[in-house]
């Protein structure tokens, strides 16, 4: 019975860290960002983030946070992300990292 449970959980926890929206995070464009204490992070695949550039964006990949942490100037965030799965793992692996994130945007489409 506790195997059965410790599997459970285990399937669990990776399933809600990757799927589960995190809330009370807004949807925000660009234009309306308060950007003077606000450090813009793109955190698409270098690839994805080179065809769609963000010019005042920090490109720092979703992979690499956990090793480069600490070269991010501000701890008000601003996300740059392609899907929802990238929202949600950013905005989770940030704010164990001690950074407020304030908002995000999609890169194929502007927030109302």
């Amino acid at each position: 019975m506790m195997i059965a449970i410790l599997l459970f959980l285990a399937v669990l926890i990776p399933f809600y860290k990757r799927y589960i929206p995190v809330r009370n995070i807004p949807c925000v464009s660009l234009e309306s960002l308060d950007r003077e204490n606000t450090v813009v992070l793109d955190i698409r695949d270098y690839n994805v983030s080179d065809k769609n550039e963000v010019r005042e964006a920090i490109k720092l990949p979703l992979a690499y946070i956990n090793r480069n942490s600490k070269d991010i100037p501000s701890n008000r965030i601003y996300l740059v992300v392609s899907n929802h799965l990238e929202k949600n793992l950013g905005i989770r692996l940030l704010r164990k990292k001690g950074f407020h994130v304030v908002g995000f945007t999609f890169s194929d489409c502007n927030c109302p």
